[in-house]
């Protein structure tokens, strides 16, 4: 039976929290986590960019999957505050402990006290709160992991090395707080706001907000509004509503759905959950996509990576993109799902063009499937931007290859973002290329192809002569890379 609500319930501070969306109130549907928590007096909490650049706004949320939290760092100004539904939120005023009359800092905020992690101190919250995440998800964690972890932190303060000294002199203490004795209770708690609804409707000053408990509700209500603005990570219409004011009327939330999440896996096929996050994609398909993997470790930060979905950046069909050339280089389908059932349909065909696809207005993405390739074949992705992480391409390129025996070219793609409205193929270096011996002189003639045939764009990030040099350097990359 479905059970419908019209509030939303959280745990913040060990206490329940149902803030009142309806009406015309301060705190609406499309508040951000990070204004509502500065609303009720967490000034721990900042926003520095407003679009999940900076880190300063990084809390860390406990979510319930299978029995067990799972800690995870975000951005609060990248998430509408319905999204935290039946999550246990967590900011830094909430890591210290009282015993005895005493306040005992967190093991994280000690460190970071011991080694005088902070400067000027605008950016420590957030740094703390990346830290803590990594600390109650990590056993053991090496620099590289750290460096990594800490990308979506901005220190200006450039005061990285004691942050580094910090944490990594956590290695050796035990993972246990006093968040790890309140597990039960949480746990309890939680499962208690999941009984209580399984729908979210909320009418809030002009906003009508949907949260559905099931794909099948879900779909109903695809069916019902398809004007709806659909968020999953809400990564992009986040920074919509913060940067450029948009005003949401109607949403559907798609955020909390299980159904979304599953990664099913046969002989010839990996079909994920077009709801999971980039994070827990980049862990599913590691191993076997080590050329989408390198993509998505490159893909914004740790906490925006925990946030969208691989679902957001293929419909946004942004030529930019960073997944759609190399899924399309892997030869990704994509799952589309309305009431009356499903439709296949390969990705280069789905994106139509700049920001435009061929979704029906009562469909969902529900999944992304990978043929499972031949060992023989070599796929490369790249990047150039300029900053390695949390930044916009410039150029992004993902090419395949597979040879003959002889090193005779049998098949190769060659697929490039950045240059046009849409995902392109270099189609007349393909040509020239196929039949031929893979050698760094046919390759130095196919980059040559490539920059007479591919009319790149000009833009804030680079200009059309620039990317067309990038374009074929890209090729020269990969032949050395594939020897």
């Amino acid at each position: 039976m479905t059970r419908t609500g019209h509030h939303i319930q959280f745990i913040l501070d060990g206490r329940l929290m149902s803030p009142n969306m309806q009406g015309d109130g301060p705190i609406k549907a499309d508040t951000s986590l990070l204004n509502y928590l500065r609303h009720i007096g967490h000034s721990s909490v900042k926003e520095g960019c407003g679009e999940g650049d900076c880190g300063a706004c990084t809390v860390v949320i406990a979510e319930l999957s299978d029995g067990v939290l799972h800690y995870k760092a975000i951005n609060s100004c990248l998430v509408l505050l319905p999204m935290v539904h039946a999550c246990q939120v967590i900011t830094a005023e909430s890591l210290s402990s009282e015993k005895e009359g005493k306040i005992h800092l967190h093991p994280v905020q000690q460190a970071m006290v011991d080694h005088h992690g902070s400067q000027c101190g605008y950016c420590t919250p957030g740094i703390v709160m990346s830290l803590f995440a990594l600390w109650k998800d990590h056993p053991a964690v090496t620099t590289e992991i750290l460096k990594h972890r800490l990308a979506g932190n901005l220190c200006r303060c450039t005061g990285y090395q004691p942050i580094i000294e910090a944490f990594m002199a956590l290695n050796d203490i035990p993972r246990k707080d006093h968040f790890t004795d309140s597990t039960d209770k949480i746990i309890n708690g939680l499962n208690a706001i999941k009984e209580k609804s399984s729908d979210i409707i909320i009418q809030s000053a002009g906003i009508e907000y949907y949260k559905p408990g099931s794909l099948k509700a879900a779909l109903q209500l695809r069916s019902e509004h398809p004007d709806a603005t659909i968020i999953g990570g809400a990564t992009d219409v986040s920074v919509a509503v913060n940067k450029r004011k948009q005003n949401l009327k109607r949403v559907l939330d798609i955020s909390a759905l299980e159904e979304l999440k599953i990664i099913e896996k046969d002989e010839t096929l990996i079909c994920l959950g077009s709801g999971i996050s980039m994070e827990e994609l980049g862990k599913a398909i590691k191993d076997e996509f080590t050329a989408l993997h390198d993509i998505i470790m490159l893909f914004g930060s740790h906490q925006i990576r925990n946030l969208a979905t691989p679902a957001g950046n293929i419909a946004s069909a942004s030529p930019i993109g960073d997944l759609l050339p190399v899924l399309m280089a892997y030869g990704c389908e994509v799952v589309l799902q309305n009431i009356e059932g499903k439709r296949t349909m390969p990705l280069e065909d789905f994106v139509s063009g700049y920001h435009e696809t061929k979704l029906e207005k009562d469909e969902l993405i529900s999944a992304i499937c990978l043929p499972l390739t031949r060992t023989d074949k070599l796929i490369r992705s790249y990047k150039i931007s300029k900053r390695k992480d949390v930044d916009i391409s410039s150029v992004s390129a993902a090419f395949s290859l597979y040879l003959k025996e002889d090193s005779v070219i049998d098949e190769i793609k060659l697929f490039y973002g950045g240059m046009a409205a849409t995902v392109v193929k270099a189609t007349e270096a393909e040509d020239f290329l196929k039949g031929k011996e893979w050698t760094e002189e046919n390759a130095l003639k196919a980059s040559g192809i490539i920059r007479s045939e591919l009319k790149p764009i000009s833009d804030a990030r680079s200009g059309a002569k620039g990317r067309s040099i990038m374009a074929a350097n890209l090729l020269i990359r990969f032949w050395e890379d594939s020897i």
